[in-house]
């Protein structure tokens, strides 16, 4: 087995008992950007939640760096991944300025008892400063829009140094500038950093140019691989239950929905 990367063998994923996903097999090398997208319901964040352990697999392993972290809450491999949560799951109420938000990043690995230090702090400043969010770093996070919400968790899921970032929906529900800047952002990381990347996605026109790999979820069944062999009219009409066209331009696809439904 790779001795880096994330393999996934015959998973099965779903809430009580209830499969949403069979079978699922597939290799995320570190470095790559993955984007998992399929209609509502159909298992995306769910399959991302049990990578990360947050949700146990109904069948199958998943393997981190070529060690079982299945079943393994504790798992020391577990400590390269992070997860930046669709903003319902995240209160926007939660009492706390953008930098204590950016820092509690930090407690899954030290605890939650354990006083933060000078360099973590740093670090945490650094993330703001990258982001351009450190004007901000003492403002109440319930105060700030939905566009810098989403880049403090962001800061907040890097402050863990991880390898590979994953991110539920990061652009649903802020402005397009917004959510270019975010796409740009994660890119960046991806690029210049060489994080991995797997982002749950309903935007595929947004992300197409910064994705390499997409793994398609629906009716129970998945198919991964390079974007250009498996983002096709007839797939994604058949996964999405409505009439999809690909315009090809210059600047790549557009995706197009009619309300064809099958």
């Amino acid at each position: 087995m790779n001795k880096w990367g994330i393999a996934l063998e015959k998973l099965t994923v779903g809430y009580n008992g209830e499969p949403l996903v069979k079978g699922l097999s597939l290799f995320m090398d570190e470095g790559e950007f993955w984007v998992v997208v399929g209609p509502n319901g159909a298992g995306k964040s769910t399959f991302v939640k049990t990578i990360l352990g947050i949700v146990p697999p109904l069948e199958g392993k998943v393997f981190i760096h070529g060690i079982d972290c299945t079943y393994h809450v504790a798992c020391e491999e577990k400590r390269y991944l992070s997860y930046v949560p669709q903003m319902e799951s995240y209160s926007k109420i939660f009492p706390a300025t953008a930098l204590d938000v950016v820092l509690s990043g930090i407690f899954p690995q030290k605890g939650k008892l354990k006083p933060v230090t000078d360099m973590e702090r740093e670090r945490a400043l650094k993330w703001l400063e990258s982001l351009e969010l450190l004007r901000f770093k003492d403002v109440s996070f319930k105060y700030l829009s939905g566009g810098q919400q989403r880049k403090i968790l962001i800061a907040r899921a890097l402050i863990s140094s991880p390898h590979y970032l994953f991110l539920d929906e990061p652009t649903t529900g802020v402005d397009i500038k917004s959510a270019r800047k975010i796409l740009k952002i994660v890119n960046s990381l991806h690029k210049k950093d060489r994080f991995g990347i797997c982002m749950v996605t309903h935007d595929l026109n947004s992300v197409w140019p910064f994705a390499e790999k997409v793994l398609i979820l629906g009716n129970g069944k998945y198919l991964a691989g390079k974007k250009e062999k498996i983002i096709k009219e007839d797939i994604l009409s058949e996964i999405y239950g409505v009439k999809v066209k690909i315009i090809k331009t210059p600047a790549g696809p557009v995706f197009l929905t009619g309300d064809k439904h099958y």
